[in-house]
């Protein structure tokens, strides 16, 4: 170094560039998205890995929903989160539908009395047909409620009956008669394969009823197997049972997809489809959920994702009373998110939402997608899987149809490894090949 190269320059700040910016734009609150849920259902389906308890009393549910209002209450007195202005509320399950229309009220009008809610936020509510009630769904609509899905799962009596679910095909009927009657424009019919027993035919033959039935949205989502459920009793540990051959799942897989698409629904994820004649989006909270954007969870089991942090609450109901009442914290297990995974994560589930804006994840984490995952995209780009375009990556049909196999691109060695002591291993869930 010489006397020329030294300058005597020092700075305070960085970056040097500031802009006059409207202050009610710049403070504005975060928007984020809340899930609330119910653990409550007539039956424990065969498939459900979900917490849920089945024939409990009007106590256990009044005592509950006492407590998700106090829970709910009080998460905007903790002040390691910003405050949020809600876009979406999600009631979910377990079966939302066992509650008590003023119950489901009550629980909606605490969120309104503690957050800012969107006047056009969309408020979402699952039944199973069996739990529909006229004057429970006309309540719900006055309150406010935006959005009913019920879920069918098949349209075949047989299938019904195997997987332990709580209604018959009347009920199925039934049902939607009483919802397309009390007014909701946005509606959402459930159905799932492969299942065991079920043939192409059949579920033809779903997809055709549902459509039939004119919701504005409908999911066709393959199944999970996960550990403590019959299935996983049934496929990996006694393997007494098979589901069917790979092959015939792919072809379910293309069905959906072609009998969707030809009837004018659009795709809005690997598994959700909407009509885009009649509502302008599937679910605005899941859009949140798979963009990776903040979500607010209350109740048993309810993930969050603020920011870095992931955490979810406990898993017990009696735990979970036990520490509302006494004011302790909810938190079961949590991680931190480094940079580099939430930059995987953002790619993953931004993918299961069908595409990934170069632009938005520039924006977000100040690099490329093509810097960051150059080999996995040109990978699945070779493989046909997803279409790599200058403005983003986006899954193709075919890698729709083999879409788990586009979103292990994404994972590490150090995803798959076995957990280690003090780990608990979340959110994948059992390889079964058939």
């Amino acid at each position: 170094m010489t006397q020329r190269d030294y300058v005597r320059r020092n700075i305070h700040t960085y970056p040097f560039k500031y802009s006059y910016l409207d202050p009610e734009h710049y403070f504005a609150k975060d928007r984020a998205v809340i899930y609330i849920h119910i653990p409550f259902c007539n039956t424990k389906c065969h498939f459900c890995d979900y917490v849920v308890y089945v024939n409990t009393n009007e106590d256990l549910r009044e005592s509950y929903v006492q407590a998700l209002c106090n829970e709910i209450a009080s998460f905007v007195q903790n002040r390691t989160f910003p405050a949020f202005s809600i876009d979406a509320v999600y009631i979910g399950g377990g079966t939302p539908g066992v509650l008590t229309a003023s119950q489901l009220v009550r629980i909606m009008d605490t969120v309104r009395a503690n957050f800012d809610v969107a006047c056009n936020c969309e408020v979402a509510v699952e039944f199973d047909p069996g739990t529909v009630q006229a004057d429970k769904l006309a309540a719900l609509r006055d309150a406010g409620f935006t959005r009913m899905s019920i879920g069918v799962q098949s349209f075949d009596e047989k299938i019904l009956t195997q997987n332990n679910r709580p209604h018959n095909l009347n009920d199925c009927f039934r049902a939607w008669e009483v919802i397309s009657r009390a007014g909701f424009a946005h509606t959402n019919i459930d159905l799932i394969y492969p299942l065991i027993g079920l043939d192409l035919p059949t579920w033809k033959d779903s997809l055709r009823q549902a459509i039939d039935m004119n919701p504005t949205c409908i999911t066709a989502y393959p199944l999970e197997i996960w550990p403590k459920t019959a299935y996983h009793q049934w496929l990996v540990v006694n393997k007494s049972e098979h589901l069917p051959a790979v092959g015939l799942e792919v072809s379910m897989c293309r069905v959906a997809l072609d009998a969707l698409e030809d009837a004018g629904f659009r795709r809005f994820s690997t598994t959700g489809y909407f009509d885009p004649r009649r509502c302008d989006t599937y679910s605005r909270y899941l859009e949140y959920y798979w963009r990776t954007w903040p979500l607010i969870g209350f109740g048993v089991s309810s993930k969050n994702v603020i920011n870095d942090r992931l955490y979810t609450n406990v898993r017990s109901i009696g735990e979970y009373l036990r520490r509302v009442q006494a004011g302790n914290s909810l938190m079961d297990f949590a991680t931190r998110l480094t940079k580099e995974q939430e930059m995987r994560r953002v790619m993953i589930r931004g993918l299961k939402m069908c595409e990934v804006s170069k632009p938005s994840f520039l924006e977000r984490f100040g690099v490329s997608t093509e810097m960051v995952f150059p080999r996995e995209i040109a990978a699945l780009v070779d493989r046909g899987l997803v279409e790599d375009t200058p403005a983003s990556v986006r899954i193709t049909r075919e890698g729709q149809v083999f879409s788990s196999n586009v979103f292990e691109a994404f994972y590490t060695s150090d995803d798959l490894r076995p957990p280690n002591q003090g780990e608990v291993q979340f959110g994948l869930s059992e390889l079964v090949l058939s």
